[in-house]
């Protein structure tokens, strides 16, 4: 069931309601019982999330880790985060070697 904002327009008491779509929004304030009660429309509450799976989970991984990788080409720090200091360290060495 989903879950919806409201706020009383006279008195301002915000509160949560789970309803069908089905029904109608509430029309009187809980607080002071008035019939100024507003529905409020936000961005939602991070519950309708979809979850990917199968072949659509993997391509959203593979994505971002292309993503990472082009972002820790021209971010040193990123590169040291991702990898581990030490790691980093070794790298460099190497790269540092290679053009000697």
């Amino acid at each position: 069931m989903p879950t919806y904002c409201h706020i009383c327009t006279d008195c301002g008491y915000e509160w949560e309601d789970e309803y069908s779509i089905k029904e109608d929004p509430p029309k009187f304030c809980p607080e002071c019982k008035k019939e100024t009660a507003k529905r409020l429309i936000s961005g939602g509450s991070g519950k309708g999330i979809v979850q990917l799976t199968g072949f659509e989970l993997k391509a959203k991984i593979k994505e971002d880790a292309r993503k990472i990788t082009r972002d820790s080409a021209k971010n040193e720090k990123l590169l040291s985060n991702l990898v581990g200091n030490d790691r980093y360290q070794e790298i460099q060495t190497r790269e540092d070697k290679k053009r000697r």
